[in-house]
C-alpha cells in the first residue's frame, strides 16, 4: 500500500506524455486539416501546414511503435483514428458546408448591400468565415471569389445563383451547398 503512491505518478506522467504524441498531436493536424479544407477548394497554404504535421504525426507514431512498451499501450490507436475520421469529414464536405453555414446570413446580408450595377467589386475583407477576394455579377448571378483557395491554376468561391441550374454557370465544378448556393471552382488550365 504505501509503494504503490510512488509508482503512480511516474504512470500519470507517462499516460499524459503518450496523450500528447498518440492524440494530441494528430488532434492538431486534424485541426488544421478541417480548418484548412473549409474554403471551397480548400486553403493551399494551410493545406501544407496540414501535410506537414500530418507527416510528423505519421514519423512520430511509427517511431514510438519501434519501442515494444508501446505498442501495448492503449493510446497508439488514437493517431489513426482521428487520421480516418478526419479523412472522412473531409471527403464529405462537413468542413466546407459547416463554414457556409455559418457565413450564410453575413454572405446574403453583403451581396444585398451591393449596387446592383456593379460588375466586378474589390473586396479583400472577411464575410462570414471566408476571406472575400472579389465579389462579381454575371447573368443574374453573384459570385463570391474566396482568397486563397484551388491552388496555382484554380479560382475557387460561392456562387448565389437564383432560378439558374449548376451546369449552366461558368465554372468548372459546382457543388450544391443550400438553395441557391454551389461551391464553385475554375481551372484556368
Amino acid at each position: 500500500m504505501i509503494g504503490e503512491g510512488p509508482k503512480a505518478q511516474p504512470e500519470q506522467a507517462r499516460s499524459r506524455w503518450l496523450w500528447l504524441w498518440f492524440a494530441g498531436l494528430p488532434g492538431l493536424a486534424a485541426a488544421s486539416t478541417l480548418v484548412a479544407s473549409a474554403p471551397p477548394g480548400g486553403d493551399f497554404s494551410g493545406g501544407m501546414i496540414a501535410a506537414d504535421l500530418w507527416l510528423l504525426v505519421a514519423v512520430a507514431w511509427l517511431t514510438l511503435l519501434l519501442m515494444p512498451a508501446m505498442r501495448r499501450s492503449r493510446w497508439t490507436v488514437w493517431a489513426p483514428i482521428i487520421g480516418v475520421l478526419t479523412a472522412i469529414l473531409v471527403s464529405v464536405g462537413v468542413p466546407t458546408r459547416l463554414a457556409f453555414m455559418i457565413s450564410e446570413p453575413a454572405l446574403v446580408a453583403f451581396g444585398q448591400s451591393l449596387p446592383e450595377d456593379d460588375a466586378d467589386v474589390s473586396v479583400n475583407r472577411f464575410v462570414g468565415v471566408f476571406s472575400i477576394e472579389t465579389v462579381r455579377r454575371d447573368d443574374g448571378v453573384l459570385y463570391f471569389d474566396v482568397n486563397g483557395t484551388g491552388g496555382m491554376l484554380t479560382q475557387c468561391g460561392l456562387a448565389y445563383a437564383p432560378g439558374v441550374r449548376a451546369t449552366d454557370l461558368p465554372v468548372s465544378t459546382a457543388d450544391h451547398l443550400s438553395g441557391d448556393w454551389y461551391a464553385t471552382c475554375t481551372d484556368f488550365d
